[in-house]
């Protein structure tokens, strides 16, 4: 990794930590803020990475990505081997797009649709360009929930029921718990630019104008898998083979071949018989049957994982609590207790570090050191946690490798729901924008003036024209109302 000093983490950290206290409308008992720690490369090396992202430096970027993620999963807690992470202390989608405090919108119905409002345009128009089609399984509400956790229903114009986000997890659709943390810095930017409101997008839009988030802005996207605490709990991961790059159809987790049972009291060991999908719809909503498999036995300590405290329980509200127990019911057919774990099984991690934005993202395997996305791994002797167990991909690279398209970067929990393999997390997030209704522009994950999934757009590409652009950040452009 790259050496430098330390002075710039530590002043982001000072104002960071100002500005959490004196914008964010926290509950009591919400975390104190902690930036990521120095000695994991944030923004400590500037000029360098700069330079490595100038020359397609491929090694040194993946350096730098393995560097933030070691570095924002360390524990808030110092010594606790309980801790939650130091992003679990950051602001949360829900506060920056709060709406006066009112219950945010549902991302994500029950009926699991597009992870981006626009993407349902998928509109190939060209002979060459992929021809996407990802029918999802469905994940109607489990009557526990309906009936324990009514505060947290929201119930669409055509009957539809779905989730509140809650204060700390936002509703995925699915078993996946997601959460979508971002730096004071971001945070500050949208509160106070008011990019909270469509108003404010459309003006921009009108205007010509886009979004230029500070350097110091961190975006995140995680996903928290449940585990019960007694017995095992099946979780699958992504081998890497199962489907060819060229396949542009569903291929989410629920289809994948490779399981393993997680064990809570790291005591057993061999294989066992494990079950999991209960009560999910196949997407013309016929019955999807349960899956049962015999599964190698994994320590949950291979995992970063938080088991959930009596506190952390009434820290949640009640939207919190029925997402919870909406992807333990969705997963093994119980309710979410007080006891029971979280691991963490993929995160995005985005950087401004640089004006292009550095791009990370993680997934968990059982096989940790294999393939390319194993590579590049720096040593990190003071970090804590199984970081070593995730497989990294990056899109920071902003000139294509060979060719014109960027290369693959596309991480199998989060994109594989709703995203074909061969695609690219530059390429999206560069679409990310808004336009106004009388605006000439189309934004979303494919359109037909943008129908290459691996081409590498820029804010200056012909296709993001009359778009306000929102520096890559979905959220902004989803969640404003």
């Amino acid at each position: 990794m790259f050496v430098t000093p330390v002075s710039r983490s530590l002043a982001i950290a000072a104002i960071g930590a100002a500005i959490f206290a004196s914008q964010v409308r926290a509950q009591d008992g919400r975390p104190t803020y902690q930036p990521i720690p120095s000695g994991y490369g944030y923004f400590e090396h500037t000029e360098q990475l700069e330079n490595a992202v100038q020359e397609n430096m491929r090694s040194a970027i993946r350096e730098h990505g393995w560097g933030l993620w070691a570095g924002i999963m360390q524990p808030l807690d110092a010594g606790d081997n309980n801790s939650w992470p130091v992003w679990f202390s950051w602001p949360t989608g829900s506060q920056a797009f709060s709406q006066d405090m009112a219950p945010p919108e549902a991302l994500h119905p029950s009926i699991r649709k597009s992870q981006h409002a626009q993407m349902a345009r998928v509109a190939p128009v060209e002979t060459d360009a992929p021809n996407v089609s990802t029918p999802a399984p469905q994940y109607p509400l489990p009557e526990y929930v309906k009936e324990n956790f009514q505060g947290a229903l929201k119930k669409s114009g055509s009957g539809e029921v779905s989730l509140y986000d809650g204060a700390y997890f936002a509703f995925n659709g699915d078993i996946m718990v997601a959460t979508e943390s971002m730096s004071p810095a971001g945070f500050e930017a949208i509160v106070a630019g008011e990019l909270y409101k469509k108003s404010t997008l459309d003006q921009m839009n009108r205007d010509g104008k886009s979004v230029d988030f500070p350097a110091e802005a961190i975006f995140t996207k995680h996903m928290y898998w449940p585990v019960k605490a007694d017995g095992l709990t099946a979780v699958p991961w992504y081998n890497g083979t199962q489907w060819d790059p060229s396949f542009t159809g569903y291929w989410g987790y629920e289809l994948w071949e490779s399981v393993v049972a997680i064990d809570p009291s790291n005591a057993q060991s061999g294989e066992a018989e494990v079950s999991f999908l209960y009560g999910v719809e196949e997407n013309d909503g016929s019955p999807m049957d349960t899956r049962t498999v015999t599964a190698p036995i994994v320590p949950i300590e291979d995992l970063y994982h938080h088991q959930v405290t009596e506190a952390d329980w009434a820290l949640f509200d009640e939207a919190d609590k029925a997402i919870l127990n909406a992807a333990s019911f969705w997963l093994y057919d119980k309710p979410f207790e007080p006891g029971d774990y979280l691991v963490t099984v993929a995160m995005h991690v985005f950087t401004k570090e640089v004006p292009t934005w550095t791009l990370q993202s993680v997934w968990w395997v059982n096989e940790p050191d294999t393939g390319e996305y194993a590579k590049d791994r720096p040593e990190l002797t003071s970090a804590v946690g199984p970081w070593q167990n995730y497989l990294l991909t990056q899109g920071t690279e902003i000139f294509p490798e060979v060719g014109d398209n960027l290369k693959i970067s596309v991480n199998p929990y989060i994109e594989g729901v709703t995203h074909p393999i061969a695609t690219s997390c530059r390429n999206c997030h560069q679409r990310a924008g808004h336009t106004s209704p009388d605006s000439k522009g189309k934004t979303g994950y494919q359109t037909s003036l943008c129908p290459d999934l691996l081409e590498d757009l820029t804010a200056e590409s012909a296709c993001l024209a009359n778009v306000a652009l929102t520096d890559f950040s979905w959220l902004t452009a989803d969640r404003a109302k």
